[in-house]
């Protein structure tokens, strides 16, 4: 019983403490402030909001709720944070004394030399439980070990975060570019149906005697012209349509999206960015990082340990007898009590260098977490001030667009009525084209920045926020 207690004290006291360096979080390499302008309004912060209060349209919805269950690449990530629990778990169970239950026999012929004068045969039956080389840890290199396993099972959970962030953002940027081609493919059919109607008026014109052949000829080219971009918008609205199939997992046709404009989509335009601080505790790319940084560290004290001495401990406690019918007498108690000690003496320098190298694997995770605030900061300020920017490039554009409409209504009234030429006709409408064209491209551009600040803010990760904390 003593040596029992003794045993479990021992196991108790090892791996108390280790040997990594003190965790120290390094300075944020960042301006305290974002370099953009701040938002007016009812303002949420991003914790606040899920991908269902962001994306309230109810197609895009259904699209991201279809990815999150479907997508191969969140399925590898969610499969490699369950590999590294398991590895966590096997670390963890390193610091744990393994239990074993043991029966044997034994048989041995020894001729008569080396048995007493005597040959014979030796039998011996033994049951028992026992502990086999357990190592006591008083330099805490297993629990460094586990230490960095823990951290690379977090890394790898923030890496499953990051992964769904992202999934949620391109499939609704992937929505938004299929919807704004689709809207631009409309407009070039529309504009080669008016620049169809302008060559056959041209033909028409010329048959009378009222219009002539380099007229015609400019009609036609127009035309081609017309039909190719039609050609292009085609083939770009399948391609989305592919890209956007990978990422949901199933072809767009079944899921039957609705045709909408895409000033159609709804889509929260106001969020609170809050502290760059804040990123620190909310991006999981930062968090996973971090947790990098410590898994460093933590490898750290596993290869100062190692300059340690080693004890190991294996023990048994059982029963023993050269009968097997006398074998669970209690009088036929048996144990063994056999501790060890290893200390490395010469090596020819690999623990030194295993050493170093751990160290400079921490140096490289410090530039590493450095680097990830430093891009994080930048994507949010770059979001940010696209969004202060879009908001007047539609304004602008939209003004354009009316004003190019209203030039082309009277360049036709003025064709139809014999007082302008053909070319007029068609510069006015590839103006309008044009214009409409940038509007289309800077409501989709407003749309897809504010994705982008969603995103680069660390929020997505969680289905409900407003709607959730309402309920």
């Amino acid at each position: 019983m003593r040596r029992l207690i003794l045993v479990i004290a021992l196991v108790a006291l090892s791996g108390c403490a280790t040997l990594a360096p003190e965790r120290e979080r390094p300075a944020m390499p960042v301006p305290e402030a974002w370099n953009a302008p701040a938002q007016t309004g009812p303002l949420a912060g991003v914790d606040e909001l899920g991908w269902r209060d962001v994306f309230p349209d109810s197609a895009l919805q259904k699209l991201i709720s279809t990815a999150l269950h479907q997508n191969r690449s969140l399925r590898q990530a969610v499969l490699a944070m369950d590999k590294a629990r398991a590895q966590f778990g096997i670390a963890r169970a390193d610091r744990i004394p393994n239990i074993d239950a043991s029966g044997q026999n034994s048989n041995q012929r020894l001729p008569a030399d080396l048995h007493g004068g005597i040959e014979g045969i030796d039998r011996q039956w033994n049951v028992g439980l026992g502990i086999s080389s357990f190592e006591l840890d008083f330099f805490g290199r297993v629990k460094s070990l586990e230490d960095s396993a823990l951290e690379s099972y977090l890394a790898t959970e923030e890496a499953r975060r990051a992964a769904h962030i992202s999934l949620v953002s391109q499939v609704a940027r992937g929505y938004l570019t299929l919807a704004g081609d689709r809207e631009h493919l409309a407009l070039a059919r529309e504009t080669l149906e008016s620049r169809q109607a302008t060559l056959d008026l041209t033909m028409a014109q010329l048959a009378h005697g009222m219009s002539t052949e380099l007229a015609r000829h400019q009609a036609e080219e127009v035309v081609a012209v017309a039909q190719a971009e039609v050609a292009r918008l085609t083939a770009q609205v399948a391609m989305d349509e592919n890209a956007l199939a990978v990422l949901v997992g199933v072809p767009v046709p079944e899921l039957g999206l609705p045709a909408r404009a895409i000033n159609d989509v709804a889509l929260r335009t106001t969020v609170e960015p809050g502290l760059p601080s804040e990123l620190l505790t909310r991006r999981p790319d930062i968090l996973e990082a971090e947790h990098r940084l410590w898994a460093a560290g933590a490898e750290i004290g596993a290869a100062r340990a190692a300059f340690f001495p080693r004890i190991g401990l294996t023990t048994t406690a059982g029963l023993a007898s050269l009968e097997l019918t006398d074998l669970f007498d209690s009088a036929q108690r048996a144990w063994t009590f056999v501790p060890s000690i290893t200390l490395p003496l010469f090596d020819a320098g690999r623990n030194k260098a295993r050493l170093e190298a751990a160290k400079a694997e921490q140096q490289i995770r410090v530039a590493q977490y450095e680097q990830t605030i430093q891009n994080a900061f930048r994507e949010v300020s770059d979001a940010l001030a696209k969004n202060q920017g879009y908001e007047g490039q539609v304004k602008a554009q939209a003004r354009r667009a009316a004003s190019a409409e209203k030039s082309r209504l009277l360049v036709d009234q003025r064709f139809s009525a014999g007082l302008e030429s053909a070319f007029a006709v068609h510069d006015a409408e590839r103006t309008l084209f044009t214009a409409r064209q940038n509007l289309l491209d800077a409501r989709l551009a407003r749309k897809l920045a504010m994705v982008e600040l969603f995103t680069a803010l660390g929020g997505g990760w969680q289905e409900n926020g407003l709607h959730a904390s309402a309920q």
